[in-house]
């Protein structure tokens, strides 16, 4: 995430499977738990307020990927470095 002056705050109860799970899954990134918190919220509210029709990036990439074949792929250096 870039570095971006920080002046809000956000707080939240959790039970403690959510939080145990959390801070699990935050570990195995190697991210802290906020930054674990913070991407995945900004991350799902993307994908919420996305006018409908219009794809990211990623996803973009994504659909790219899954309409070639593999025979397409082999013969594309760039398309085997993407699938990768």
């Amino acid at each position: 995430m870039a570095q971006q002056l920080r002046t809000r705050r956000f707080e939240t109860r959790l039970d403690p499977d959510t939080d145990n799970l959390i801070t699990q899954a935050a570990d195995r990134l190697g991210e802290s738990r906020s930054t674990f918190v913070v991407r995945a919220a900004k991350e799902a509210a993307e994908r919420v307020v996305t006018p409908a029709g219009t794809v990211t990036p990623a996803e973009a990439l994504a659909i790219l990927l899954e309409s070639v074949d593999d025979t397409h792929v082999e013969a594309c250096p760039l398309l085997k470095g993407l699938r990768r």
